[in-house]
C-alpha cells in the first residue's frame, strides 16, 4: 500500500502557523469538510446515510487507498474470541506498512500531529510510529445510527449556542457546523452503554521510577439510553489502591447546558471519609491521579463545561492516528514491557491512517486556564477524541494525549484502551487504563443514575 504525500502545505510543530495552514489547506482537501447542521439539501453536498455513514463520516476510502471505504466496521468476533476474555486482535496477520521515525518527519509532516513531532524530535533514538493498513473497525448499534439520522434534523445549540437541545441518544451533529457541535458529538458519542472497568493508572518517570493507582470506573449514559430526565453522562471512579488511599471515590454528573446547569461533582477521601462536593475538579484542575500532568478536563481526553473556550472547526484531514489498539490489551504484557522512560515501547503501539476532523479550542478573554490553547483531533467513523495538543498562552506546547483505541464488536462500541499523556516540559507521562491480566470492561454493567449520587458514596464501600 503507497501513500504518495500530495501537495498539502506542511503541518508545522507552531500552532498558530500549523492552524493558518489547515484553513488554507481546508478548500483542497480530498474529503468534505463542515456543511451547514440546517442547510437545505443541495445537488453537491453529501447525504447521510448515503454518501456519508450515520455519523457523518465520509463512506468511501481515498483517493489512494490508504484509507478503505467504511462498510459497517468490526461486528463479528474473530478467530479465538472466548467470552469474558481480553479480545484477540482481528488484525494480527498486518504487515506493517511503514515506520517514520525522527529522520522522517519532513516527509511524512503534513500527516503527524504537533505532538507526535515534539515525541520524535525529543526522543530521536527510541520513538517512532508503525504504520499499519487503515481498517475502519469502528461500528455502533442500529438504534444509535437511526437516532443519529433523527438528530441531524432537530439538534440544536439553543439561544446561547452551547446548550444542547432536541437530540437523545445518537450522535447530536452528525454534520456539525462548528467547534462547539463536533465537540458535543465526542462528549455524547456511543461508548457502550453504561460500562465498568478496573485498569491501573500509571506515572512513569524518566528515570524509570513509577506511581501505579488501581482503579474502579464506572459509566453510565442516560442520554444514550433515552432518557432525559436523568444527567446526560454519568461517571464515578474509585481507587483500590494503593492501601493508604483506597475508598476514595468522585463521581461526576454532566450536564446539556453548562450556562444553566454546572456539572456536578462530589468526592470522598478514604473508605469512611466524608462526602463533600467538589467543584473544584474542573478546567485546569490537576488530576491527583496522573500526577498532575492531567488537568480535570483531559479526563476522557475532553470533558466538562464547553464555556470557557471558543471552539472553531478547522478541517477533516487525512492524518496518522493510534488505532486498533489490541495489542496494548495483550494479558501477557507486563508495564515494564509497555512503559518505557519518556514514552511507552513503540513495538506495542499501531498507527493507522484515518480522517479526523480538527477542532481548534481558544480562552475566551476573561477567563484563566493553565493551557489556554488546544487543537483536538476526532475520528470521523465514531467522534472519539483520539490525539489532543495542549499549548500556553505563548504557544508553546506543554502537552500531547493521545487515546489508542479498540471495537468491542460484541457491543458494538470502539473506546479506547489505553490513554497516554505526556508532559512535554519534563521527562514523564501517565498512561490510564492499563488492563492487561486484568479482567476486560463490563460492558451493560446494572447501574442506574442512583450509582451516581452522594448517597451512593454513603451507601457503598470500596469495590474490586
Amino acid at each position: 500500500m503507497s501513500d504518495p504525500m500530495d501537495f498539502r502545505p506542511d503541518f508545522r510543530p507552531d500552532r498558530r502557523e500549523a492552524l493558518g495552514l489547515l484553513l488554507g489547506a481546508a478548500a483542497t482537501t480530498a474529503a468534505p469538510c463542515a456543511f451547514a447542521q440546517d442547510a437545505p439539501p443541495d445537488v453537491g453536498m453529501p447525504r447521510l446515510g448515503e454518501e456519508l455513514t450515520p455519523f457523518g463520516a465520509v463512506q468511501a476510502g481515498n483517493r489512494t487507498r490508504a484509507i478503505p471505504r467504511w462498510t459497517g466496521g468490526l461486528t463479528t468476533a474473530p478467530r479465538g474470541y472466548v467470552p469474558g476474555r481480553p479480545p484477540p486482535d482481528p488484525y494480527i496477520e498486518d504487515v506493517r506498512w511503514f515506520t517514520v521515525g525522527a529522520a522522517d518527519v519532513e516527509r511524512y509532516k503534513v500527516r503527524l500531529t504537533a505532538g507526535q513531532q515534539a515525541l520524535l524530535a525529543k526522543y530521536p533514538e527510541s520513538f517512532e510510529l508503525a504504520l499499519f493498513p487503515c481498517h475502519r473497525s469502528a461500528a455502533a448499534p442500529q438504534r444509535i445510527y437511526d437516532a443519529s439520522l433523527a438528530n441531524a434534523d432537530r439538534a440544536n445549540l439553543g439561544d446561547n449556542g452551547l446548550a444542547l437541545h432536541d437530540a437523545s441518544v445518537g450522535v447530536p451533529f452528525p454534520i456539525p457546523a462548528n467547534g462547539v457541535q463536533a465537540m458535543w458529538n465526542h462528549k455524547l458519542r456511543w461508548r457502550g452503554g453504561s460500562v465498568a472497568r478496573t485498569s491501573l493508572t500509571v506515572v512513569q518517570s524518566g528515570d524509570g521510577s513509577r506511581s501505579t493507582t488501581k482503579l474502579r470506573e464506572e459509566f453510565a449514559s442516560p442520554y444514550a439510553d433515552g432518557d432525559m430526565a436523568a444527567p446526560p453522562l454519568l461517571y464515578r471512579r474509585t481507587i483500590l489502591e494503593p492501601r493508604e488511599q483506597a475508598g476514595s471515590s468522585l463521581i461526576l454528573q454532566g450536564t446539556l447546558d453548562p450556562i444553566a446547569a454546572r456539572t456536578h461533582a462530589w468526592a470522598r477521601e478514604g473508605e469512611r471519609g466524608r462526602v463533600m462536593r467538589a467543584p473544584d475538579f474542573a478546567y485546569d484542575t490537576p488530576d491527583p491521579v496522573t500526577g498532575g500532568i492531567c488537568t480535570a478536563d483531559m479526563l476522557d481526553m475532553f470533558s466538562g463545561a464547553l464555556d470557557r473556550f471558543d471552539y472553531t472547526l478547522v478541517t477533516r484531514r487525512e492524518m496518522y492516528m493510534p488505532y486498533n489498539a489490541y495489542r496494548l490489551s495483550n494479558p501477557g504484557l507486563t508495564m515494564r514491557d509497555i512503559l518505557w522512560p519518556g514514552h511507552p515501547n513503540p513495538q506495542f503501539l499501531r498507527y493507522e491512517m484515518h480522517r479526523v476532523w480538527v477542532v481548534d479550542a481558544r480562552l475566551k478573554p476573561n477567563f484563566q486556564h493553565a493551557l489556554p490553547d488546544r487543537t483536538y483531533y476526532l475520528d470521523e467513523d465514531s467522534w472519539q477524541i483520539l490525539a489532543s495538543e495542549h499549548y500556553n498562552g505563548k504557544g508553546d506546547l506543554l502537552r500531547y494525549a493521545e487515546a489508542h483505541p479498540v471495537q468491542h464488536w460484541q457491543v458494538p462500541a470502539l473506546v479506547p484502551a489505553v490513554e497516554f499523556a505526556f508532559d512535554l516540559t519534563a521527562d514523564r507521562y501517565t498512561a490510564r487504563g492499563l488492563d492487561n491480566g486484568l479482567p476486560p470492561p463490563e460492558f451493560g454493567a446494572p447501574l442506574t443514575p442512583q450509582d451516581f449520587t452522594p448517597d451512593a458514596l454513603v451507601r457503598r464501600g470500596r469495590r474490586g
